[in-house]
């Protein structure tokens, strides 16, 4: 399926929308970058189920808060994948899902990188905060939310969703 390129935007535009807005209401960056893009794109594409949002509990705050890859991009990079990933286990170098997966991702990586300077969490928050919060230490947790630092964290919720959705669209027609 292919979309015009004025309906692309909108769809892009409410991808970053919902991500940022998911993220300020219930949090957890991986999750809801990887809902903003199933709900901006549902009726367009199939970007999984539920049980591919529950994958992507343990993902956030740099993969199960350790600060380090961003989790909004890994939830952005589920949404590549299950678009356009293997969907079956065959060797790498036969599978077509696997290398346009891979392929599209690259880019996504690499967007997200240039626009953040880094793909770690504790760089991002650094660049955003000033600051990196321990998010495995309960009293930074709890000063993360407390001073409203966590809500900034929907701009990156929301770049994320914009680049893969962006991504996503560009190559459904390929």
């Amino acid at each position: 399926m292919s979309v015009d390129e004025k309906q692309k935007e909108m769809l892009i535009e409410k991808a970053g929308a919902l991500a940022e807005s998911y993220e300020i209401t219930y949090h957890g960056c991986s999750q809801v970058t990887l809902k903003a893009i199933q709900d901006a794109l549902a009726g367009v594409i199939d970007v999984g189920n539920g049980n591919a949002f529950k994958a992507a509990s343990a993902l956030v705050g740099g993969v199960a808060r350790s600060g380090e890859v961003c989790g909004a991009l890994l939830g952005a990079l589920m949404a590549v994948s299950l678009v356009f990933g293997r969907d079956k286990l065959k060797p790498t170098i036969v599978s077509e899902g696997y290398r346009k997966a891979l392929e599209i991702s690259y880019k996504v990586f690499d967007e997200f990188k240039e626009f953040f300077g880094s793909v770690r969490c504790r760089d991002i928050q650094m660049k955003l905060f000033g600051k990196y919060y321990n998010l495995r230490n309960p009293l930074e947790l709890d000063e993360f939310f407390s001073s409203g630092n966590a809500n900034k964290c929907g701009k990156v919720t929301k770049i994320a969703a914009k680049i893969a959705t962006k991504a996503i669209l560009e190559n459904l027609a390929k």
